[in-house]
């Protein structure tokens, strides 16, 4: 690349004869008699090709009428902070050397000088310049390998809480399933043993009583495992879906029959409003296991004589249908509905009557988050709770 030199004077004689004594060495010279001229020439206003090309060089003279040459090289490196500037003076003080130096000058030259001094002090200058090119640009990626660091170990940091987190997590799910496994298979052996046992006599209608024990127990064991079974499935990706057009309102008819049975017991009255063609995108078999969870919950959890109310509705944006399922229950206060998703969590239920793994809104949240869908909860302490689900709509 060849070198260009910008040389300022205003002794015109002298600023010619260093232009072409350095354009015979070499460097291409570009020539002004007044530090106004030179910093046109350095905005590319003097259509000479200064701004086709950067100026490696600038010799300036120190004394000149108007922009001096101290003046000229401050404008100048603002312009170009990697200009390598010389003062040319034939005043050969030190305070002027000195002035040059703290406005950014990296050498001085005494007039009159020769070829053989001014080239020395010119590829010097080249040199530094070079060196402070290459140190920016070090610098400069240095400071880019600092944000990098950063921002690595901010997210190593980040992923570092998430597996304490997911272990903690994974501890809890392990102790609460041991405990949740132990408590009904305990029931099992111990009413067994009874059974079992001469030394523990025992009328027919007690067998008749331990026997229905042992199998409502080992009901929920099954119930428990199949749980823990279909979640991990869920978890580890190992659950295929099959989507298609589901009907909504007859797989809610044959949810209904299945817990019809549940809200008669109860005397909860079902109420479904739900038209006749209106239909999702989602698996059709776990699209009923969300349901029937849903309304089995809102009857199990719903005072006697309540009801249960289930409604469609289009969400925001016309590509999802919501379905609600609102019950007259006791409702939930903040504290449960922050632990609603928790594994093993029944909310305040475990000593009650009603059976139940905590498992099942956690496995249903993750059915609907696989069909591409959202679960949410809107519920009022003493007035009830409503379950929805949105879900992709079937756009024929």
């Amino acid at each position: 690349m060849v070198m260009r030199i910008l040389i300022v004077d205003d002794e015109a004689a002298q600023m010619r004869a260093l232009c072409d004594t350095l354009g015979q060495r070499g460097y291409q010279t570009v020539g002004c008699s007044s530090g106004e001229a030179a910093l046109a020439v350095l905005n590319g206003q003097a259509g000479d090709g200064g701004a086709e090309a950067p100026f490696q060089v600038l010799l300036a003279d120190l004394m000149m009428p108007g922009l001096d040459g101290i003046a000229l090289v401050q404008a100048a490196r603002a312009i170009d902070p990697d200009l390598a500037c010389i003062i040319m003076t034939g005043e050969g003080t030190i305070g002027s050397a000195v002035q040059a130096m703290q406005v950014g000058a990296l050498d001085y030259i005494l007039k009159p000088f020769r070829v053989s001094v001014i080239l020395p002090i010119i590829a010097r200058a080249l040199e530094t310049r070079n060196l402070r090119i290459m140190n920016a640009s070090l610098e400069l990626r240095l400071r880019e390998h600092a944000v990098q660091l950063v921002r690595i170990n901010e997210e190593l940091q980040v992923a570092r809480l998430q597996a304490d987190r997911a272990n903690q997590a994974k501890s809890a799910f392990l102790s609460n399933m041991s405990h949740e496994l132990r408590t009904p298979l305990n029931a099992i052996l111990g009413f067994a043993q009874i059974l079992a046992s001469e030394q523990l006599p025992s009328t027919p209608a007690q067998k008749k009583q331990f026997a229905g024990n042992i199998l409502q127990a080992s009901r929920h064991l099954l119930r428990l495992i199949n749980d823990i079974l279909d979640l991990a499935k869920v978890e580890s990706g190992a659950l295929t879906l099959e989507t298609e057009q589901v009907g909504l309102s007859q797989v809610l008819q044959e949810c209904r029959t299945l817990v019809d049975p549940l809200a008669r017991m109860r005397g909860v009255e079902l109420r479904v409003s739900v038209a006749d063609g209106v239909s999702v995108m989602a698996d059709r078999v776990r699209l009923k296991q969300v349901l029937i969870n849903l309304l089995s919950n809102a009857i199990k959890y719903n005072r006697e004589y309540g009801t249960v109310s289930v409604h469609c509705a289009e969400a925001a944006g016309g590509e999802r249908l919501r379905l609600s399922v609102q019950d007259t229950g006791a409702g939930l206060d903040e504290k449960q509905l922050e632990a609603m998703f928790q594994p093993f969590n029944r909310l305040g239920q475990e000593g009650g009557t009603q059976e139940g793994t905590g498992l099942g809104l956690v496995m249903t949240r993750h059915l609907v988050e696989k069909m591409g869908g959202e679960l949410g909860v809107v519920s009022t302490p003493g007035m009830g709770s409503t379950f929805w689900v949105a879900l992709p709509v079937f756009l024929a």
